[in-house]
């Protein structure tokens, strides 16, 4: 269409628009799926030999026991590889698997007929519960089953190089050390998972309840090891997903919540303790995530529930403010751009959604489709930050596989960083002659495979896109 001398973007109008991208959001992770080959049945032109079989995987020495001494092998197979690198988490995967079946408890509808082509699909199971599972299943192994403790993360010592498919990459990889936030993220998300997949007894013999014992077992851990760090170790040069200088209260919050919706334990309750105050929610604080289930989950302590909902409405009640003084109509502010700023909104968004789950009110909707439009490309840079979506979308990402396929196109449906103003890969880029264009925090950001501060993948982000776009259509 023209307008004067300028043409607008076609514009698509039609009562399934999320469909499509719901879909794309979901089925990244299954390209990202490790242990197992990607056939051209299922992945097309993004089809792959099998990485990273993980059944053999060594104790660090930081993780070592008297009943898994150092060098010990265990097998640790299946997950999702993190972001642009080729290691596993637990701490990031606790959050996103949590914010999937999210999508699941409240839009049920949506992924009863959602299947996306991956090979469980028409087994009578909602593919989006098939795709967490598959990360379900490696976490389970990252359990000390001797003691119920969890390990942080399953990784080589560095970073393995950009440039190389996952089946070439044959480094030694570790299990490092417990850490209690990763212990007791575990035990939230599981607990939260034996409710989803109880349904699913028949498909999943006996899943459900390992699912929960694996959650009490966890909870136990916590208790006698309240406060274990993570400190990483001087070989291993990977993402740390440290809290070395946080409080842990969110992480007691997010695991106590839990149980006590799936058991209705007095234990769990009386850990219980709504924050005076609230935060966008994100791998390191996860505090709005257990509010909000405590005010969404019908229980015995209506006061309780009406508490957690009156903290989450403080908190959203800011970001409205917000929105009616920004040119973009939506409520950002300076500290939501920093690493992960897309994520960020995206988790603004799903915390705006769920909220009118609780308390229905049409402005809440609308604040959260300012935030999602934001990221889909109505944002200072005229970029949509999701691969595969939109007429002008990223294209050079920081993620392995994407650099090393030999396919113009990224794998599709990934959400990246966004822009930023810390800029800690400006060596990096400068170094193979790229620069920023501007220290602006909404400016900040390059579309080029050197920026793993702007323009990396992570699981995390996508997780709350899933939801919106799932609430959205």
């Amino acid at each position: 269409m023209q307008v004067g001398n300028n043409f607008s973007i076609p514009i698509a109008i039609n009562n399934d628009l999320y469909r499509q991208p719901l879909a794309m959001a979901i089925k990244y992770y299954y390209y990202n799926r490790a242990s197992t080959a990607l056939s051209k049945e299922h992945a097309g032109i993004y089809a792959r030999q099998a990485g990273h079989p993980d059944d053999k995987v060594n104790i660090h020495a930081s993780a070592a026991s008297k009943q898994r001494p150092e060098n010990t092998v265990i097998s640790s197979p299946k997950g999702w590889y993190d972001a642009g690198d080729y290691n596993k988490y637990i701490v990031n995967s606790n959050i996103t698997v949590y914010s999937m079946l999210l999508a699941w408890e409240d839009y049920q509808h949506i992924f009863s007929n959602l299947e996306l082509g991956i090979p469980e699909s028409g087994n009578d199971v909602p593919d989006l519960l098939d795709e967490a599972k598959w990360n379900i299943d490696w976490m389970l192994t990252m359990q000390d089953p001797n003691d119920g403790g969890v390990y942080h993360k399953l990784t080589t010592r560095k970073f393995t190089p950009l440039g190389n498919m996952p089946h070439t990459m044959t480094q030694p990889r570790y299990v490092l050390s417990k850490s209690t936030a990763a212990t007791l993220g575990f035990a939230a998300v599981m607990a939260q998972a034996s409710r989803v997949y109880k349904p699913f007894d028949d498909q999943f013999p006996g899943f459900s309840d390992r699912l929960l014992k694996a959650a009490e077992k966890a909870w136990q851990w916590s208790i006698k090891q309240p406060d274990i760090r993570y400190h990483q170790p001087k070989d291993i040069k990977t993402g740390e997903y440290a809290q070395r200088d946080r409080s842990l209260n969110d992480e007691w919050l997010w695991a106590a919540a839990e149980l006590f919706i799936s058991t209705n334990g007095e234990r769990y309750l009386n850990k219980i303790q709504v924050p005076a105050s609230l935060e966008v929610s994100e791998w390191s604080d996860v505090e709005t995530l257990a509010v909000l289930a405590l005010a969404r989950h019908p229980s015995e302590t209506p006061e309780l529930q009406k508490e957690a909902a009156t903290a989450v409405h403080d908190l959203i009640d800011g970001w409205q403010k917000l929105e009616q003084t920004s040119a973009y109509r939506a409520g950002i502010e300076k500290k939501d751009f920093r690493w992960g700023s897309s994520g960020v909104l995206l988790n603004k968004a799903m915390t705006l959604l769920r909220m009118n789950k609780i308390m229905p009110d049409e402005s809440y909707v609308t604040s959260a489709h300012h935030l999602v439009d934001y990221v889909l490309g109505r944002n200072p840079l005229d970029l949509s930050f999701i691969t595969g979506l939109g007429t002008n979308q990223v294209m050079n990402i920081h993620h392995r596989v994407s650099i090393a396929d030999a396919i113009d196109a990224p794998i599709p449906g990934g959400v990246v960083g966004g822009a930023q103003p810390a800029q800690q890969d400006k060596g990096a880029c400068e170094g193979e002659g790229v620069a920023y264009p501007s220290n602006q925090p909404a400016l900040s950001y390059v579309d080029h495979t050197c920026s793993f501060a702007s323009n990396e993948v992570a699981i995390n982000w996508n997780a709350p896109l899933i939801y919106v776009l799932a609430a959205m259509q």
